[in-house]
């Protein structure tokens, strides 16, 4: 359209693809989570993590340098590269090949603690042709703790469930068990530039009106993603 010859790929399917690998990775290696970073030159992006000692396994899934695997320095898949590929399923494959964390034995369960992931790699894949931005804002490490929230959560303060929310995560905090158990906790989903929900770790999904036990959903619906996330997000899902 632009009579150019170099492609670029407009984010929100960049976005969508490096979600899905990402969140799959989790999925597949129980002890894998995610976390956003902020960086001059890449700007924000998510990082898969093996957590809480991240000195076994950093991957970097970024909209400008694409896939890349720290200590791997000859390992890439460009943005334009992972919408080339036939299937996503090829690159998650050669991610775990080349790290050498290798495929799950069995097929893992969906567990509350990725849940949230999948959830939101669903979304971005589904609202891609959406007239609306759908984008994710999650915690960073420079943010304050998510048990003294911080403007980027203001949003969200007024939601019915989130003081119940808080006060779980003042408990686990207590206990020294919050940011043993994940680097990130709180992922806002958005639509343009309006908040739509909060998903948090424990497999939930935070509304305007209440919150939703995405978990619980995924289960009763036979572990099928996109009945989950519908039921838990309606109407919200706007095209």
């Amino acid at each position: 359209m632009s009579g150019t010859t170099v492609f670029r790929a407009a984010d929100r399917f960049v976005d969508a693809q490096l979600w899905w690998v990402a969140s799959e990775l989790c999925r597949r290696h129980s002890r894998l989570r995610i976390r956003e970073l902020a960086h001059d030159e890449l700007g924000t992006f998510i990082e898969v993590v093996s957590w809480p000692d991240v000195s076994e396994l950093r991957i970097g899934f970024s909209r400008v340098s694409g896939i890349r695997i720290l200590g791997h320095d000859d390992f890439a898949v460009t943005p334009t590269e992972l919408l080339e590929v036939a299937s996503p399923h090829a690159v998650l494959k050669a991610v775990e090949a080349e790290h050498g964390i290798g495929g799950p034995g069995r097929f893992p369960p969906t567990t509350r603690e990725t849940i949230g992931y999948r959830a939101i790699a669903y979304v971005l894949g589904t609202m891609v042709n959406s007239r609306h931005s759908w984008t994710v804002r999650g915690e960073r490490p420079e943010d304050p703790s998510v048990v003294h929230g911080g403007a980027w959560l203001s949003p969200v303060r007024g939601w019915p469930s989130i003081p119940q929310l808080r006060e779980q995560w003042a408990i686990d905090a207590a206990h020294d068990a919050l940011y043993n158990k994940a680097p990130a906790h709180a992922w806002l989903l958005m639509r343009d530039l309006e908040v739509v929900g909060l998903f948090d770790l424990h497999g939930r999904v935070h509304l305007a009106t209440a919150s939703r036990d995405l978990f619980a959903a995924h289960r009763a619906s036979g572990s099928d993603i996109a009945q989950a996330v519908v039921w838990a997000l309606g109407s919200h899902m706007r095209l």
